[in-house]
């Protein structure tokens, strides 16, 4: 199956649904807000020797888009800015997804991954274990372990914002100084064509 632009906007957005949150989800997006129009910058917390590489780029989310059930938060490692994390109040939980662009702001292949939450810790730490049309996407591209991927957010208020993928045998994890706000990011790529 090739995945592309037509089919993910079909795929994701098919049907209509009305936003909705459980009151853990409607707790981490209300915790959120003080931080939208703000950029903070990160460290790797995690040892994994693949990210050695990103450990030495400067790391920077970017809590760009704030809006009713939906906050966009695009995450830069140097100069490459096509990540942009995407948290969004849907009837069934909070949902995750990863909007990867290429510079010019067309989509990567591997994109608009990602879960929706189950088995919060507290109403600040989220799970998000890969759905069904990434496990099915993941499989398709030859991602054999990504299926088996958990995403997370841990907000504590005043302090850090942490993102982390775990699955066997692989662990990421990035902590942002959410008390020492830095200067504000250029756009992420594709952020212009962006719509909800």
């Amino acid at each position: 199956m090739k995945f592309t632009p037509l089919f993910l906007v079909a795929t994701l957005f098919a049907g209509s649904y009305s936003v909705t949150a459980t009151a853990a989800d409607a707790a981490l997006l209300q915790a959120l807000q003080p931080y939208c129009g703000k950029a903070f910058a990160g460290k790797l917390i995690s040892q994994s020797p693949e990210d050695a590489a990103m450990a030495e780029q400067a790391l920077i989310v970017h809590v760009a888009d704030c809006r009713n059930g939906e906050v966009r938060m695009p995450f830069h490692v140097g100069e490459d800015r096509s990540r942009t994390w995407v948290l969004r109040a849907l009837p069934q939980g909070l949902q995750l997804k990863h909007d990867h662009r290429h510079q010019d702001g067309s989509h990567d292949q591997l994109t608009m991954y990602g879960g929706t939450s189950a088995d919060a810790a507290t109403a600040l730490t989220q799970n998000f274990p890969a759905d069904a049309y990434s496990k099915l996407m993941f499989q398709a591209l030859g991602r054999t372990a990504a299926p088996a991927n958990v995403w997370s957010f841990t907000l504590e208020p005043g302090h850090t914002l942490t993102y982390r993928l775990s699955r066997p045998g692989r662990e990421f994890a990035v902590a942002f100084d959410l008390t020492r706000p830095v200067a504000l990011p250029p756009p992420a790529w594709g952020a212009a064509d962006r719509t909800r």
